[in-house]
């Protein structure tokens, strides 16, 4: 029997004129973005940023704390996400967290449990998702932009 999919947006159900043209984007591509800066290369995160200049870039505070793992100051994490809007777990990411959990575990393919809060921030914001971790793919109703 086939459901329908529906999501409890932050948003109010759709995406708000505020939201608009804004992509939450995973730990990875941050974890890239570092290396290349570290590197002086160019790479595809670099290559992303360019390509999409007008785009707001957002980060679940699940990436924040991730990214501070690998860190000795906070500020070093400042720098590197200067004018990113860090987006904090609410009730209906967490309810999108138990959702995308049980729907994953019905198909014997769950994520990490930290990818898993990341996919939930994403749908219950109604944002597109900047990774190249495929993984994210198998979230119904999520929206993965590859870089």
């Amino acid at each position: 029997m086939a459901r329908s999919f529906r999501t409890w947006k932050c948003s109010g159900g759709r995406e708000s004129a505020g939201l608009r043209g804004k992509m939450l984007t995973d730990t990875a591509f941050w974890v890239d973005l570092a290396q290349e800066r570290a590197k002086r290369q160019r790479g595809p995160a670099h290559q992303f940023l360019a390509g999409h200049r007008t785009r707001s870039l957002e980060v679940s505070i699940i990436t924040w704390g991730e990214l501070a793992a690998g860190v000795n100051a906070p500020e070093e994490l400042d720098r590197l996400l200067r004018r990113v809007r860090v987006l904090m777990l609410h009730r209906q990411v967490a309810w999108e967290a138990g959702r995308i959990e049980r729907e994953l575990a019905q198909a014997g393919s769950r994520l990490g449990e930290n990818d898993n809060w990341i996919a939930a921030t994403a749908r219950a914001w109604g944002l597109r998702l900047v990774s190249r971790d495929a993984a994210f793919s198998r979230v119904q109703g999520l929206s993965v932009v590859p870089y």
